[in-house]
């Protein structure tokens, strides 16, 4: 007999299969049983279609046909996130359970902006809430954080040699992590909604910011992550790839310019102090235009900026088993070097190797009362 947590489970990966295509909703996953049988299953395919729910529901049908009714009333229902009492693009998920004789609906996490438990069970249905909570949220962090702050979730990637170093000063070891850091870093990108850098970045490297992975439902998709670049005062040439290559790019600049603007190519300003884009006012910009994560890939000058306003919420290292020694370059000698890091707390969440390095993911616990 398949315990309710492994149910739960289920769901939960089914709900990750729209990882790449869901946002601005979250992901939601669905399993429905009977007699502790698995007799359907779905998961939220793409934002505007069915929901996880009804996606499960219909699957049942299409597995028992003329005897699928008598399959759904009195089973019991496993879903990740609250189903939605409003009617949207999609029909109400709460009144489609209530139709189809759901006996109870185990729901992972809460939705406050939601009232389907409350439909539930004015319906008589027995709803337990809470089942994997922790795993629930964790998987929709980035879409609260829009929903709770007005803002997407930021992650920062940084990779560097075990004594900080990012290469040699003669311009040697472009590459110090290995392929398959390089590789994991990517299917970062591509589960990210939109990628931030720092002009000085761009003009440096010229990266194309775009996900390289093989992965089918990836590549399916046929997109990109939303290539964002702080220019406060446009420096930027035009002939950089982020620009070139028909990817969607918007740059923030300090003032209203529209000299890049284009089909794929558009110009935001947010003005902020000191003739500097206002790094709250382009989050905020990212999050009424539904980016729940957001992944920065910049220098040390973008990233001690953005510490500074607390908008970092989790940090990735990338550390491969090198000593660059003396003739490196590393943050703190860099112009604009990490004078923040040192004023905040990192707690390890998650230490994995990867290849040859190590990955170390990290939350940031800022306290501005401490003496710096």
């Amino acid at each position: 007999m398949t315990l309710p947590k492994e149910h739960m489970k289920h769901a939960l990966q089914l709900a990750k299969k729209g990882v790449y295509s869901v946002a601005p909703n979250p992901m939601v996953g669905c399993v429905i049983v009977k007699d502790h049988r698995v007799i359907g299953e779905g998961w939220h395919v793409k934002s505007g279609h069915n929901h996880a729910e009804i996606n499960a529901i219909e699957d049942v049908k299409k597995k028992h046909g003329t005897s699928s009714e008598e399959q759904l009333r009195g089973s019991e229902v496993f879903v990740t996130l609250e189903p939605c009492s409003s009617t949207g693009k999609t029909p109400p998920c709460s009144k489609a359970l209530i139709k189809a004789g759901i006996k109870k609906v185990y729901i992972a996490q809460e939705d406050t902006s939601q009232e389907g438990l409350e439909s539930l069970r004015e319906a008589n249905i027995e709803v337990e809430v809470g089942l994997l909570n922790d795993e629930a949220i964790t998987l929709n962090t980035g879409f609260f954080t829009r929903i709770n702050q007005g803002r997407p979730f930021v992650t920062c990637k940084i990779a560097c040699s075990l004594d900080g170093g990012i290469a040699l000063s003669n311009g040697e070891s472009k590459w110090i992590t290995c392929e398959e850091s390089r590789e994991n870093a990517h299917q970062i990108r591509a589960a990210s909604d939109a990628i931030l850098t720092g002009i000085g970045t761009v003009l440096k490297d010229d990266p194309s910011l775009t996900a390289r992975i093989k992965n089918q439902d990836f590549i399916e998709q046929g997109k990109h992550p939303l290539r964002c670049v702080v220019d406060s005062n446009l420096k930027i040439t035009g002939q950089e790839k982020i620009l070139t290559d028909g990817h969607p790019t918007i740059i923030f600049t300090n003032k209203m310019l529209t000299e890049f603007d284009g089909e794929n190519i558009s110009t935001v300003a947010k003005p902020g102090d000191n003739n500097k884009v206002s790094l709250n006012g382009l989050l905020a910009h990212l999050g009424q235009m539904g980016i729940n994560n957001l992944m920065l890939e910049a220098g040390p000058t973008l990233v001690d900026a953005m510490i500074n306003e607390e908008l970092i919420d989790k940090f990735i290292f990338y550390m491969a088993p090198k000593i660059l020694g003396t003739g490196k370059l590393n943050f703190s000698k860099l112009e604009g070097s990490l004078k923040n890091l040192g004023t905040i707390a990192l707690e390890v969440e998650e230490v994995e190797v990867i290849g040859d390095d190590l990955k170390v993911s990290m939350t940031p616990k800022y306290n501005r009362n401490e003496v710096k």
